[in-house]
């Protein structure tokens, strides 16, 4: 049996939320998940006596699988698949730390990653990790905001880097930042706000979060 699943707490110590919906296969469950790829970590396999036995996670880096390297790293915080080059200069785990965290094994699906029309190698990747870097200490100041949102309306992929950001904050940092944080929430360009309104009926998944922490 499988169900998707979403991740979230403090890297220690991992909280697991499953889905209600149960599929026959793995195929089945990632095809659904890559449905809604901001809305879930990835895919658990349950045993017969329905205990969580494997993680599974989709194999390219993002949310979305913007960026077209193999995942092999998660956020420590919002638990994003991260490549290395994106994974640069965050704080992340390794795939078999997670599973150490977790208790349970973690792998890469086996079935091919999503196909379709994609942008140049790495093309999200590079703004989406300078804006996980710049977006704590950088939120506040509008002309950031104004040129983040720019960024965000030419290449939408980069919201990976909001949804690290914004999922890297303290509680501390939320409740100081969170005028700055409403107001970029506004400002967002109308897709991106969209994707993330609809991420908001899943609140411990990553975009969920991030809506959540936006005010949207």
């Amino acid at each position: 049996m499988f169900r998707l699943i979403s991740l979230h707490g403090h890297r220690d110590a991992p909280r697991v939320a499953v889905d209600g919906d149960n599929y026959v296969s793995e195929r089945a469950a990632l095809a659904r998940y890559r449905s809604t790829p901001a809305a879930y970590f990835g895919v658990g396999r349950f045993d017969v006596r329905g205990r969580l036995a494997e993680v599974i996670v989709d194999t390219l880096c993002g949310p979305i699988g913007d960026c077209p390297r193999p995942a092999t790293v998660v956020h420590a915080d919002t638990f994003q698949r991260l490549c290395d080059a994106c994974a640069y200069g965050l704080d992340v785990v390794t795939i078999a730390e997670l599973s150490i965290h977790l208790g349970v094994g973690v792998r890469l699906a086996r079935v091919p990653a999503r196909t379709g029309p994609a942008g140049p190698a790495g093309s999200g990747c590079g703004a989406g990790h300078r804006i996980a870097r710049e977006f704590a200490s950088h939120v506040a100041d509008p002309v950031w905001r104004t040129e983040l949102c720019a960024e965000l309306a030419r290449n939408p992929s980069a919201v990976n880097g909001v949804l690290i950001g914004v999922g890297a904050l303290s509680n501390r940092d939320v409740l100081d930042l969170y005028p700055a944080l409403r107001a970029l929430g506004d400002d967002l360009p109308a897709t991106v706000q969209a994707d993330l309104v609809r991420s908001a009926v899943r609140p411990m998944s990553p975009a969920g979060t991030a809506a959540r922490r936006l005010g949207l």
